[in-house]
């Protein structure tokens, strides 16, 4: 089995796990062969190696998901591994005399495009009467968010941790607003289909391995921060400090469901999803069990 984490502190319970070889033990234990880990930058990449065969499960945002499922691949969510509004934000210089979204109208603001932030820029627009015809939108990476802020080519980005913790530690930014009221910045564990319909037992494997970490991560945060802080690119003080603006393996309810919706709308509105997606078949939640209460 063929597991992609991203250097994100939102996917620590299975960063621990990993760690620790907790999934691998598991999967001996019980005859399920082995789990061979990958990492890579984002989901569009995740997306990239679904298409290619080369991973079957990805823990990933549900943007990327949502706009996997609608160019075709076989891919079911069969949890949350998070949700954390304070883990996408939009960040502008510290001078910036910014207040508020109807501040930068006109202005460059870059974002993944077809990202949850992508849409938490549009919806922070949106509640200031705006739209994102009123910015000027440049479609750039997380690490180039980064750069592009503090080398003032950019006026505000829009962005997800570890970047947003990265680039606020020089001091030199600020956030403006997360995704508080807006955007819940729903995370999932991504699974090919095929895996969830010849080896369920292996998918609830993996979810133990991941409640697993979750519960070490509750009684250990200080220990758990240090193990994982070269994997999530940050300081351990500032992985355990995200740690609390997270809320991990939350059950998947008709709120969920809902934003799954309006993520699909808005993919498929800005033109980056042709088809739609039917959030029903997309999200199996015959899992639910093996998350917490």
């Amino acid at each position: 089995m063929r597991v992609s984490l991203q250097p994100i502190p939102t996917y620590a319970p299975l960063w621990i796990a990993k760690r620790k070889g907790w999934l691998q033990e598991a999967l001996q234990e019980a005859g399920q062969g082995s789990v061979q880990w990958s990492t890579m930058r984002d989901g569009p990449l995740q997306n990239e190696a679904f298409a290619a065969g080369l991973i079957d499960v990805a823990l990933t945002a549900d943007t990327p998901a949502i706009i996997g499922r609608a160019a075709g691949l076989d891919i079911e969510v069969v949890a949350l591994a998070a949700t954390s509004p304070a883990s996408l934000a939009i960040l502008v210089p510290s001078d910036s005399p910014a207040k508020s979204m109807a501040d930068l109208k006109g202005k460059k603001i870059a974002a993944t495009k077809g990202s949850f932030c992508h849409h938490l820029l549009a919806l922070a627009l949106q509640r200031d009467g705006l739209s994102l015809s009123d910015v000027q939108f440049i479609n750039m990476s997380g690490p180039e968010i980064n750069v592009s802020l503090q080398t003032g080519q950019i006026d505000a980005g829009v962005t997800w941790e570890p970047y947003i913790s990265q680039i606020l530690s020089s001091g030199k930014m600020r956030v403006l607003m997360d995704g508080a009221g807006l955007k819940s910045g729903n995370e999932v564990i991504a699974v090919n289909k095929t895996l969830v319909e010849q080896s369920p037992e292996v998918v609830q494997t993996i979810l133990a391995a991941f409640q697993r970490g979750h519960q070490f991560l509750q009684e250990h945060p200080n220990e758990a921060a240090k193990l994982i802080a070269e994997d999530v690119n940050l300081e351990p003080a500032q992985v355990e400090e995200a740690f609390n603006k997270i809320i991990f393996f939350p059950k998947i309810d008709e709120g969920t469901m809902s934003e799954f919706e309006a993520t699909q709308k808005f993919l498929h509105e800005l033109g980056v999803n042709r088809k739609t997606v039917d959030i029903a078949q997309f999200v199996d939640l015959q899992f639910q069990s093996a998350t917490a209460p």
